[in-house]
Order: structure tokens, then C-alpha cells, then sequence
């Protein structure tokens, strides 16, 4: 079986083996429909012959169609039917499920010890989420569960109210993504900048870059506690650039310290690291799709 991970700056495949990763390959996201079906052609001629294929995706799917939730950072998917473009380049069967839902299931079968609730959340170019709620993934009739991304984040952006692509008004992905941090650090240091210097500013003392870093973990250490009074979480898994950057994990269990004790939540690197999405996809399409 093929699986993919696409995001929303980077397409990743690998021959799914024995419940292992073979053959893992990456591309940058094609920026474009045209671009996107050269690289279809392209990783359709890095990888023949395949009999299954499974993709997990960044924003809404049901199974079969992919829409954005945040157009803005992935501008060109509106209800496309990536399921069936899948199946024609491969002739072989093909299905989707969100990414952070995919590694969310990865990290829950990771697991020594598996905990009944579990929330992965990615923060990267946006920010995204996956539930296990009692051993079982959720991903809703709509493929909605999980976008912690898009809930109200009670604070504001350093640079002024900002509406989402997803019609909200700061919405988490607005403070805490990649994205949001560098428009923000762009914005008050009046050169453009990526979230790697946002975060590289940080680690060298910088106070704009420190503001930043502490409203991004406030906003996420209180979106972590709403999710835990909703869902009596028993554990946090977080993945991503952005959540997997060096002294992230730790800011955010800092910025819990500000919460009562019963709102607060484990949070723990992801074990699977930047292959969650990949690894889970092929834990859960293996026995939709009868897959080895």
C-alpha cells in the first residue's frame, strides 16, 4: 500500500510494509492545479504498481473529497474529488482521512500503555487536531472533529484582530501557527520573517519574538483546557514544526502553570515525530483497504 501525507507545504509518500515505512519520499506542496498534477505524475512514477493507496490531508474530508478549512493556506482546494484523482493515477482504490486524525490514530497505537482519550495537535502552517475519545478515533459525519485550530482563542494577535481563512475572528491558527507567527513577527519587527526566526529570535533573548511565543502558548494552553473540561483528556500529543521546535512542549506546560490544576493536561512530544500523519494513515487504512 501507498500512503501520503499532504500538507500545507509539503507532500510526503512511502510504501506501507508490515506495519512499516518503506521507500519514504518528499515534495514541496505545488502552489498551483498544474503544479499539483506534475507532481502527481511524478510520485506516480516514483512509486508503480501500487494495489492501495491512502492519503491523509490537512483541512475537511469525507473520505473522498477535500476541501480547505483555511483557503488562505491552501488556496486551491474547494471540494476537490482527490480520492478519484488518486485512483486515476494509480488504478487502484484510494482513501482519505484528515492528517491530524491520521496522527492522531498513530500516536494512539504508538502507545505502550494507550490512553482512553487522547488529542494530537499539529501546529505547523495551521493548526489542526485528532481525537482517540474511549480507544476510538472521531473524526465526525463532516470530517470537523478535531480542528482545535478554528475554536475562539479568548486573545487577540499582537497584530491587531485578525479574521481566518475560515471566516472566525482570531481563532487559534490566527496566534499560534507558523504562519501566524511569522505574519505577526513580520508586521511588528517591519521585515518579512518565517517562524524559524521567530522562533531562532526567541532562543536568543529577543522581546518582540518572546512576546509572541508567550500570547501563542497563553492561547494554547487555554484552548488545551477547554478541550480537557469537554473531553477529560488523558493525554496531549503534540507534532508539527512548529510544536516539535525546541523549548515548545515545555513553554506550553509553563503557560499551564496560570490554570487551575484540574484544567491542566499532559502534553507530550509526539513519539512518531514528523511521520504521524504518515503512520497512522497506514495503521487505519490497513483494514479498510485489506492492506498488509
Amino acid at each position: 500500500m501507498l500512503v501520503l501525507d499532504i500538507g500545507g507545504t509539503k507532500v510526503a509518500a512511502a510504501r506501507w510494509v508490515g506495519g512499516r515505512l518503506q521507500d519514504r519520499r518528499q515534495w514541496p506542496m505545488p502552489p498551483t492545479p498544474e503544479a499539483w498534477r506534475q507532481t502527481l505524475a511524478l510520485m506516480a512514477g516514483a512509486y508503480p504498481g501500487m494495489s492501495r493507496l491512502a492519503a491523509a490531508v490537512t483541512g475537511l474530508t469525507d473520505g473522498r473529497v477535500w476541501t480547505a478549512v483555511n483557503p488562505q493556506l491552501v488556496s486551491f482546494w474547494d471540494g476537490y474529488a482527490l480520492a478519484d484523482a488518486l485512483t486515476q493515477a494509480w488504478q487502484c482504490p484510494a482513501v482519505l482521512l484528515n492528517d491530524a486524525q491520521a496522527a492522531a490514530w498513530g500516536e494512539f497505537v504508538s502507545c505502550d500503555r494507550q490512553p482512553g482519550n487522547l488529542l494530537f495537535m499539529t501546529l505547523s502552517t495551521g493548526v489542526g487536531g485528532g481525537l482517540v475519545l474511549g480507544g476510538q478515533l472521531r473524526s465526525g459525519l463532516r470530517g470537523l472533529a478535531g480542528h482545535i485550530g478554528h475554536v475562539g482563542s479568548g486573545l487577540a494577535p499582537l497584530d491587531g484582530n485578525t479574521r481566518c481563512g475560515c471566516g472566525r475572528l482570531n481563532c487559534l491558527e490566527t496566534i499560534a501557527s507558523g504562519t501566524a507567527l511569522a505574519r505577526q513577527a513580520s508586521h511588528l519587527l517591519g521585515k518579512p520573517l518565517d517562524a524559524a526566526s521567530v522562533f531562532a529570535g526567541w532562543h536568543a533573548g529577543d522581546p518582540v519574538c518572546g512576546r509572541l511565543l508567550e500570547r501563542a502558548t497563553q492561547a494554547l494552553s487555554q484552548a488545551l483546557a477547554d478541550a480537557h473540561a469537554l473531553l477529560d483528556l488523558d493525554e496531549v500529543r503534540l507534532g508539527g514544526s512548529v510544536g516539535l521546535a525546541p523549548g515548545m512542549v515545555e513553554a506550553i506546560r509553563q503557560a499551564q502553570q496560570a490554570l487551575p490544576a484540574r484544567f491542566r493536561v499532559a502534553v507530550a512530544p509526539a513519539r512518531l515525530g514528523a511521520d504521524a500523519g504518515l503512520i497512522g494513515i497506514g495503521h487505519w487504512a490497513s483494514d479498510r483497504l485489506n492492506a498488509p
